[in-house]
């Protein structure tokens, strides 16, 4: 049985490619032991807590997302696979686990985009969980993320009653590697200060005291919570004067204040990394508006962009394999079944594929103006108006790019304005929460398990969020390089006044640390 748990997650077509480059994926100590993937941590049917339930038409939905994983078939009957699924881990340990983390960490990609590559149109339009993707071309190393989901859902649970001491900045290494980090422009030392410092892009002023601003998270008290959570995730947070004064009508000072601080910063966590950053910023919107410009579209079209050089490279960077792929991967963060955000929130595995389907669902029927006003309209005066305006702005720099083909008949009435939300996206809001969620979230200052404590950023879940970090650290290109690219000194320019125009845009935030200066911003840094 060495293997035999990790042969559970491993496709036909992959044995041979499995045993002869093993080596360079997994770490001696995964692939020696015999109690790989014995059992999960998260139960579907939760404590009833007398709070909202599914739905039939909730729970088919969930259902319905729960068929269309996308897994590698597996080499074992599904009869051995229920006998070992049913053994319990006794070792008392987070090794297996943690071999498990470290080795999903360490194997995501890096893609930089070619731009001697063909824009990545296809016809080939498959459903993953509850969007679409186009169907991703076939590679190992992309192939193995699959895998590695596949083996997660199987794994031992984590024990936090284990490996209780501090994370260092060696265990980051150990988790994370040698992969290019990001630059650490909003860097903070705990969960409240994360809050803190990035309010004026979740709170909106009060409608009754423009020197109070609201954040209120009570969405998420719909979704069940896992047997033995003795709250479930929401809050309402008032914030005056660099603090908050109340949170959930329980004011600063009062007996019950920490514990209901503590659920508020939880719930904010699953709000900017799974909400604002995976589902909306990925799927609801990236994903949404590539598929229109890149997927099911006619030969004289993508003859078009082909026959353009400046507009065929900003279509090019917008819309790069890899950028499908991360959409196509993301399973591996956000899908039902023990997936790494699942294993790391207090969501039963239902709860969490509902809110994904949920903000989904919501959000990609939205189109660029009303997105944009709603995400604005969430947070301070300047972070509305820098929504708009490097709205504006986009539109501006694609209309310059794109002017010899604006007219063509070839192009629907909305493709530029689809290519511009793309801009807007992957530099303007992209560039702000990617980074920003990235970092801390492998710190531990956007925690997300439910306890109502003060969160402690201990070797387990140190090991955990740096793993589920690690994975969003897609690296493309960078927009300095980019800009020089362009084949004419009218788009090379326009792209330049786009980037200041981005510098002016993060002035008016107001955040901390925030800036398009002297940092390297990807045109997709996903």
């Amino acid at each position: 049985m060495k293997v035999l748990s990790l042969l559970l997650a491993l496709p036909l077509c992959q044995i041979d490619a499995f045993t002869s480059t093993r080596s360079l994926f997994l770490p001696s100590s995964l692939v020696s032991r015999s109690t790989l993937i014995l059992h999960s941590r998260i139960a579907d049917t939760p404590e009833d807590d007398r709070g909202q339930v599914p739905t039939k038409l909730e729970q088919k939905k969930i259902n319905d997302a729960k068929k269309k994983v996308r897994l590698p078939p597996t080499l074992v009957p599904s009869f051995i696979r229920s006998i070992i699924r049913s053994i319990r881990s006794r070792n008392g340990s987070n090794a297996i686990l943690f071999d498990l983390l470290e080795t999903i960490s360490k194997g995501g990609l890096q893609d930089i985009v070619d731009i001697t590559e063909e824009i990545t149109f296809s016809d080939d339009v498959i459903k993953n969980m509850f969007f679409e993707v186009k169907k991703p071309d076939k590679n190992i190393r992309r192939a193995l993320v699959t895998v590695f989901y596949r083996a997660l859902k199987y794994a031992p649970p984590l024990l936090l009653d284990k490996d209780t001491g501090d994370m260092t900045e060696d265990d980051y290494e150990r988790v994370i590697g040698k992969k290019i980090y990001p630059v650490e422009m909003m860097k903070v030392d705990s969960p409240l200060e994360c809050f803190l410092q990035n309010a004026p892009v979740f709170c909106a002023p009060s409608p009754d005291d423009e020197t109070v601003s609201i954040c209120n998270l009570n969405y998420l008290q719909k979704y069940q919570v896992q047997k033995g959570t003795p709250y479930r995730y929401g809050g309402k947070a008032l914030v005056k004067g660099g603090d908050i004064i109340e949170i959930s009508g329980v004011k600063k000072g009062e007996e019950e204040f920490d514990t209901k601080l503590n659920i508020f910063l939880s719930s904010f966590g699953v709000h900017v990394v799974l909400v604002r950053h995976a589902v909306m910023g990925h799927l609801a919107m990236y994903q949404k508006y590539n598929m229109r410009l890149t997927a099911n579209r006619d030969k004289s079209y993508q003859d078009l962009w082909k026959g353009h050089k400046s507009p065929e490279l900003l279509l090019k960077a917008m819309t790069p394999q890899s950028a499908n792929d991360v959409n196509y991967n993301i399973q591996l963060l956000i899908g039902p079944g023990n997936s790494l955000v699942g294993r790391g929130v207090s969501f039963t595995n239902d709860a969490l594929t509902l809110l994904n389907i949920d903000i989904y669902d919501e959000f990609s029927h939205m189109e660029p103006e009303e997105l944009i006003k709603y995400l604005g309209t969430k947070g301070s005066k300047g972070w509305n108006s820098a929504c708009l305006r490097a709205w504006k702005a986009a539109q501006k720099t694609v209309d310059v790019i794109c002017r010899k083909i604006k007219e063509n008949p070839d192009l629907r009435s909305t493709d530029l304005r689809d290519l511009s939300m793309l801009l807007w996206i992957g530099t303007f809001y992209h560039g702000f929460i990617g980074d920003f969620q990235l970092d801390n979230v492998i710190k531990g200052n956007l925690p997300f398990y439910l306890t109502g404590e003060k969160h402690k950023q201990s070797v387990a879940y140190g090991t955990l969020s740096a793993t589920i970090g690690s994975t969003t650290m897609q690296r493309t290109m960078d927009m300095d390089t980019l800009g020089k690219y362009f084949y004419e000194e009218e788009d090379r320019m326009a792209w330049k006044e786009y980037q200041e125009e981005l510098t002016l845009c993060a002035k008016e935030v107001g955040v901390k640390g925030f800036t398009y200066e002297g940092a390297v911003y990807n045109a997709i840094d996903f």
